[in-house]
């Protein structure tokens, strides 16, 4: 198992810790779903450990008792994709896939997911066009969709002032007291974020690692100096946190959300505007399964203004707009974190995967071995 796999892990533990745990809300009654009668039919779908609960909840059991098909989750981690590729012709392992860029856009390439038929997916116009501005959904492989956002948190006790931007990473006080996510697709980011603070142009980070990510890189190598260490999963980051052993840093949204209420006094975090990145996942559907019309229901079904609603209820982001301001509504802090309004449903972005996708393994070299072991 190589580092990406593990950094990965610990996000995907995270978020399936996070929403499995219930949520700011607590949990929400089982929408009814609506659709054709697939009796006898049988659809094995692949979530993230940790989620298994939340959709057998809000997800499986509803849709068996409406459409008659038997709904099979197969909870894991990283091996949706190598399931697949030694599945029978014909006899794939999943029906229906959740999983996200990293994994996903190398996979569609390669040809191991299908094009969705969207007229049997009528919910996605529900959803904040943002969401499905990328490759994924214009060529049809997938509906994609934001999850955790990059958070800016801090120990109160150590801070003379709350922060409110990237750009207080830059403060003289807290060089040598940060700590940063160790995967490269969130932290290098950070810096972008850092450094379009210092250049005076904060919002440009996304641009500026499209554009030119050596200085982004280069950056990070002059500053790395100011990370006293390198987080491996959220937990481990909160715990650190709320023992003082670093003083600010970025974290998962999904963590700090799910932060213990009486932890408050001790530990803040923010969700800048200016720069704001999600990550992204998706729904994508095997080439060769025979049930992708059933796939394509349950699809559907998922993107309904209830189940968004109950998701977003224990923790989730959703891109469904009326689930968004209804959710937001009710709780400031997911309001804080979550786009809900149209401009910020507008400006959304996920993480620059593609601009990461131009020169992965190069990037990953550099940042393992002149950022990660020199700091």
């Amino acid at each position: 198992m190589n580092s990406h796999d593990v950094n990965r892990r610990g996000f995907l533990k995270t978020v399936g810790a996070a929403l499995g745990a219930g949520g700011l809300l607590g949990g929400c009654s089982s929408p009814t779903p609506r659709g054709s009668d697939f009796s006898g039919r049988t659809l094995t779908v692949f979530v993230y450990s940790g989620l298994d609960k939340i959709f057998e909840d809000l997800f499986a059991k509803p849709l068996e008792a409406k459409t008659g098909a038997t709904v099979v989750l197969d909870p894991g981690w990283e091996d949706s994709i190598a399931k697949l590729k030694t599945s029978p012709k014909g006899q794939p392992a999943f029906d229906l896939v959740l999983t996200d860029a990293t994994q996903g856009y190398p996979a569609i390439k390669s040809g191991m997911f299908r094009q969705i038929d969207f007229n049997k997916v009528p919910n996605h116009k529900a959803l904040a066009p943002g969401a499905l501005d990328n490759w994924v959904a214009k060529e049809r492989y997938g509906v994609t969709f934001h999850e955790s956002a990059m958070t800016l948190a801090w120990n109160r006790k150590q801070m003379g002032r709350p922060l409110t931007g990237w750009g207080d990473l830059m403060r003289d006080d807290l060089r040598g007291k940060i700590a940063l996510y160790e995967w490269f697709y969130m932290s290098l980011y950070t810096f972008a974020c850092m450094k379009a603070a210092a250049d005076k142009k904060p919002g440009t980070a996304h641009q500026m690692l499209t554009d030119d990510i050596g200085s982004v890189l280069d950056f990070a190598k002059r500053e790395r100096d100011r990370v006293r260490f390198w987080w491996p999963t959220g937990p481990k980051m909160l715990q650190d946190l709320l023992q003082g052993n670093f003083a600010a840093g970025n974290a998962h949204s999904v963590t700090m959300l799910q932060m213990p209420k009486d932890k408050i006094d001790t530990v803040g975090f923010t969700t800048p505007e200016a720069d704001r990145a999600f990550v992204q996942l998706m729904w994508v559907i095997p080439a060769d399964t025979p049930n992708a019309d059933l796939a394509e229901a349950a699809i559907d079904f998922l993107l309904t203004k209830d189940v968004q609603a109950a998701m977003a209820e224990r923790g989730a982001g959703t891109s469904h707009v009326e689930a968004a301001r209804e959710v937001a509504k009710e709780n400031a802090v997911w309001a804080q974190t979550y786009p809900s309004t149209d401009e910020q449903f507008r400006t959304m972005k996920y993480f620059p995967y593609e601009a990461y996708f131009k020169d992965w393994d190069q990037i990953k070299k550099t940042w393992e071995q002149e950022i990660l072991r020199k700091s």
